[in-house]
Protein backbone atom coordinates (compact mmCIF):
# COMPACT_ATOMS: atom_id res chain seq x y z
CA UNK A 1 0.00 0.00 0.00
CA UNK A 2 1.57 3.62 -1.42
CA UNK A 3 1.30 6.64 0.82
CA UNK A 4 2.21 8.76 -2.39
CA UNK A 5 -0.79 9.70 -4.42
CA UNK A 6 -2.18 8.86 -7.94
CA UNK A 7 -0.42 10.90 -10.54
CA UNK A 8 -0.73 11.54 -13.92
CA UNK A 9 1.58 10.53 -16.79
CA UNK A 10 4.64 12.59 -17.11
CA UNK A 11 3.19 14.20 -20.06
CA UNK A 12 0.69 15.61 -18.33
CA UNK A 13 0.97 18.19 -15.21
CA UNK A 14 -0.47 18.04 -11.84
CA UNK A 15 -3.83 19.50 -10.67
CA UNK A 16 -3.55 22.13 -7.98
CA UNK A 17 -4.46 19.47 -5.45
CA UNK A 18 -2.10 16.68 -6.48
CA UNK A 19 0.47 19.52 -6.10
CA UNK A 20 -0.71 19.66 -2.55
CA UNK A 21 -1.58 16.59 -1.74
CA UNK A 22 2.61 15.69 -2.33
CA UNK A 23 3.35 18.33 0.31
CA UNK A 24 1.73 15.70 2.74
CA UNK A 25 3.49 13.01 1.79
CA UNK A 26 5.29 11.83 5.09
CA UNK A 27 9.31 11.80 4.77
CA UNK A 28 9.72 8.25 5.33
CA UNK A 29 7.43 7.30 2.49
CA UNK A 30 9.16 9.65 0.13
CA UNK A 31 12.51 7.01 1.37
CA UNK A 32 10.81 4.03 0.88
CA UNK A 33 9.59 5.00 -2.07
CA UNK A 34 12.84 5.33 -3.64
CA UNK A 35 13.83 1.35 -2.52
CA UNK A 36 12.73 -0.22 -5.91
CA UNK A 37 14.34 -4.00 -4.68
CA UNK A 38 12.09 -5.48 -2.91
CA UNK A 39 14.77 -7.39 -1.12
CA UNK A 40 16.04 -4.04 0.04
CA UNK A 41 12.69 -2.62 1.11
CA UNK A 42 12.81 -5.70 3.57
CA UNK A 43 16.08 -5.59 4.80
CA UNK A 44 15.25 -1.56 6.28
CA UNK A 45 11.73 -2.66 7.58
CA UNK A 46 12.99 -5.67 9.61
CA UNK A 47 16.06 -2.89 10.61
CA UNK A 48 14.15 -0.56 11.59
CA UNK A 49 11.50 -2.69 13.71
CA UNK A 50 14.42 -3.60 15.35
CA UNK A 51 15.81 -0.13 15.91
CA UNK A 52 12.58 1.14 17.06
CA UNK A 53 12.37 -1.86 19.69
CA UNK A 54 15.76 -0.53 20.58
CA UNK A 55 14.66 2.39 21.27
CA UNK A 56 11.58 2.15 22.22
CA UNK A 57 10.32 4.58 19.70
CA UNK A 58 6.57 3.68 18.87
CA UNK A 59 5.95 7.10 16.55
CA UNK A 60 7.30 8.44 13.37
CA UNK A 61 7.26 11.74 14.90
CA UNK A 62 9.67 10.23 17.28
CA UNK A 63 12.94 9.74 15.18
CA UNK A 64 13.20 13.33 14.71
CA UNK A 65 15.24 13.10 17.77
CA UNK A 66 17.46 10.45 16.99
CA UNK A 67 21.13 11.04 16.92
CA UNK A 68 23.98 9.16 15.60
CA UNK A 69 24.76 8.45 19.24
CA UNK A 70 21.57 6.46 19.63
CA UNK A 71 22.04 4.32 15.81
CA UNK A 72 25.40 3.69 17.47
CA UNK A 73 24.62 2.22 20.45
CA UNK A 74 22.07 -0.30 18.27
CA UNK A 75 24.46 -0.72 15.92
CA UNK A 76 27.32 -2.07 17.98
CA UNK A 77 25.12 -3.13 21.05
CA UNK A 78 26.43 -4.55 24.44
Amino acid sequence: MSVLPTLPDREQRLTAAQFHQLADVPPEAEWFANLDNPRTRRAYQIDLKDFMGFTGIARPEDFRIVTRAHVLAWAHGP
